[in-house]
């Protein structure tokens, strides 16, 4: 089977659940056959950014923001996760569980999944705005649906 990115999402925030677990930036990129948490990218500045915006808007419009990035492809994502080990690469035989939260501030979709025998919890949500002083923190998240990418895990 030929992997296909389906979704790219940016300014994710990916947090493992746990006491004391920080979370961080990164973009989702989810394929035909896993999900990634990229949080580090060979992508350029002004390409990141250009399509950081473009989702920005596309929330405000109203639009779809599950779309793919042209520029990034599935051999720029298989570079990112073989040039970090802190980029997460989650294949779909290894999800136990997946769904989504709705909140009150946003909506997260919380993946239990396996790695070495041990079961992860992470929960990822799209942000809004960010605090940059002292440490970068999102302040307000986004109201996403994320059935669609439960219905592709399901297929």
């Amino acid at each position: 089977m030929i992997e296909n990115i389906k979704y790219h999402l940016m300014w994710v925030w990916g947090q493992e659940e746990g006491f004391m677990k920080r979370g961080k930036e990164g973009m989702l990129v989810i394929t035909n056959m896993r999900i990634a948490f990229i949080m580090k990218t060979k992508m350029k500045y002004n390409v990141h950014e250009e399509y950081s915006l473009r989702q920005l808007r596309r929330f405000k419009d109203g639009e779809s923001v599950l779309l793919s990035i042209e520029p990034y492809n599935e051999i720029d994502l298989q570079n990112d996760l073989a040039d970090s080990d802190k980029n997460i690469d989650i294949p779909f035989n290894e999800i136990i569980n997946i769904g989504q939260e709705k909140k009150r501030w946003g909506t997260l979709l919380r993946l239990n999944f396996t790695v070495n025998r041990d079961t992860k919890k992470y929960k990822f949500m799209v942000v809004k705005g960010w605090v940059k002083y002292p440490l970068k923190d999102p302040v307000s998240f986004q109201h996403l649906d994320w059935d669609p990418i439960i219905a592709l895990l399901k297929e």
